[in-house]
């Protein structure tokens, strides 16, 4: 299962993008306004257009093939799915007339199959009627294993999904049959039923994300790959696109037969400005209604005048950490990691390095989302003297009987500067020398992947917002994400328990137990929460942020925004 790279920028690796990028984030509290709802009415005469920045490219906007970001900030203008996320976070129905439960008949008793009843008058772009069948089209064609989609496993749940989605060198009668057989039909044209292999108790919230929106057969059938471009793409979202020139800007426009309110903007500017200080200049000029700032800013951008009244600024549910290769020595030694837990100060990592923006953090899961313990890590505070007691309990009284330790990092941003105070920490309070690797973002990643590292930084952020994107894919035995080699048998039999288990107090109490264990076995330090950090001009109103958001600021929730 691949996920988000919260800096993740894309699934591409995780820890890759995690590492490439530095901290930008965005904010305002979110407000508690049905889904699509204008926040403020917006002056008369006042041209309702925001210009905004996605720091590049997207890889592609096809629902069934992309990764987080900056993709699924386009998507989400374009294209909206049967389920989908309040500000809050927690699940709504979108294009499903309600959330399916047991009670009302849209979850069968034992788990298995899931009925939704689809909004009749929801319709395409072009006017035409969004049906059941749409969907199952769209369901399929994302586990076809020739589409190769990023998020394909996260529906191995599905009946024959991982069966189907895995038969690339099969020949085509069998996929076909494979695909026949996948447990996704549309009754009729208002009913779609989703059979599981078995229980999955975040079933719904997989349903809400990109990979599972509906997209038009006849669309992709006649323009191919070219279906995605401006003039040819038919959503089913509150805009359109009415222009992608590619490398440069991407404009969308209201979609004249969106099926809920219209959004009060009429147009977005989306720039494709990669350079940081290039966009932060195209804000002061008036020429962007938000930006990132340049890493290392933030704090003299606090000290501003005039600039400090125009931070938004809120947490993300995005977790950094060091992790380990735990079959390497000397990291095979669980008492060693634990010393170097406690020998970090988390509180000067963030006011030296990151600009006094983030959290520190002694647990995995973060801060706003189901799973987190604000108690738990807690044996790993700031603490040389305890630390110097657990090298020693490790067996390594005297620190340069200790193999050589290097630490590999994405040579770019602020990762060099991370990396040095990471030396300098194990100098100081263990007497440890290490040897910083650093390598150039490619073959970092390729290093990683191939689990050829002793110790490296890596950051992971919710897919959804549910423990278990946190931990079965990064802790699991030999888990797609699991790039520390960790393997505990009791954490694989709680993960597979907590992911069946339909009461969710239990289920939440099994992540809990699942949670500790990661955190006593230590195969990371977890180092900070990251904060988003932007600029955004007052005459924009209505921002709604979640700890989900993508590349840019509120951009699940852009339909509430008005200009002043």
């Amino acid at each position: 299962m691949k996920k988000r790279a919260v800096i993740l920028f894309g699934i591409v690796s995780l820890v890759l993008i995690m590492l490439v990028l530095s901290a930008c984030g965005t904010g305002t509290s979110p407000t508690t306004s049905p889904p699509g709802a204008q926040t403020t009415a917006p002056p008369a005469g006042v041209p309702q257009v925001m210009t905004v920045n996605l720091a590049g490219e997207p890889a592609t906007i096809d629902p069934n093939k992309a990764s987080w970001a900056p993709e699924r900030t386009i998507i989400a203008q374009l294209f909206e799915g049967l389920m989908g996320f309040n500000p809050d976070l927690t699940l709504r129905a979108d294009t499903a007339k309600e959330i399916p439960t047991v009670a009302n008949g849209g979850i069968s008793a034992d788990g298995l199959t899931y009925t939704f009843k689809l909004r009749p008058e929801v319709t395409w772009s072009d006017g035409k009627k969004v049906v059941a069948k749409d969907y199952e089209y769209s369901i399929k064609r994302m586990l076809s294993p020739e589409l190769a989609a990023e998020y394909a496993s996260f529906y191995y749940d599905i009946a024959g999904a991982e069966a189907y989605n895995s038969a690339g060198d099969k020949d085509e009668a069998t996929k076909a049959k494979l695909r026949d057989a996948l447990g996704v039909k549309a009754v009729n044209d208002t009913t779609l039923q989703i059979k599981l292999a078995q229980p999955r108790s975040t079933f719904l919230q997989i349903m809400a994300l990109w990979p599972s929106y509906p997209v038009l057969e006849s669309v992709i059938t006649k323009s191919g790959d070219k279906w995605t471009e401006a003039g040819t793409l038919i959503g089913n979202g509150p805009y359109v696109l009415a222009e992608w020139v590619h490398q440069d800007r991407i404009t969308l426009k209201i979609n004249n037969n969106y099926w809920k309110q219209k959004p009060t903007l009429t147009q977005i500017n989306i720039k494709m400005i990669q350079d940081q200080n290039a966009s932060f200049a195209a804000y002061k000029n008036n020429e962007l209604d938000i930006s990132g700032v340049p890493a290392g800013t933030e704090k003299s951008i606090m000290a501003d005048p005039a600039l400090s009244k125009e931070i938004v600024r809120y947490n993300e549910l995005v977790t950094f950490a060091f992790q380990f290769n735990v079959t390497k020595a000397p990291f095979d030694n669980v008492k060693l990691r634990q010393a170097i837990a406690t020998a970090i100060d988390r509180d000067a990592f963030i006011n030296n390095v990151r600009g006094g923006v983030g959290k520190a953090a002694l647990s995995w899961v973060p801060p706003g989302m189901p799973g987190h313990d604000p108690n738990l890590g807690k044996e790993y505070a700031y603490n040389p003297t305890k630390a110097k007691q657990l090298l020693n309990e490790a067996g390594y009284s005297d620190p340069s009987k200790l193999p050589e330790i290097k630490f590999t990092f994405n040579n770019a941003g602020l990762n060099p500067v991370m990396a040095q105070f990471l030396q300098g920490q194990m100098k100081d309070n263990l007497g440890i020398n290490i040897v910083l690797d650093p390598m150039e973002a490619k073959a970092f990643t390729q290093f990683i992947n191939s689990n050829q590292h002793q110790w490296a930084w890596f950051g992971w952020g919710a897919d959804y917002p549910d423990p278990d994107n946190w931990l079965p894919e990064l802790f699991g035995t030999k888990a797609g994400n699991n790039h520390t080699l960790y393997s505990n048998p009791a954490f694989d039999t709680l993960s597979k328990q907590a992911k069946q288990e339909m009461d969710n107090d239990k289920r939440m109490k099994l992540w809990a137990q699942a949670q500790e264990m990661v955190m006593k076995d230590a195969p990371i330090v977890t180092m900070f929460y990251r904060e988003r950090f932007f600029l955004v001009k007052p005459r924009i109103q209505g921002l709604t942020t979640t700890g989900m958001d993508g590349q840019i600021p509120g951009d699940m929730f852009w339909t509430r925004i008005s200009v002043k």
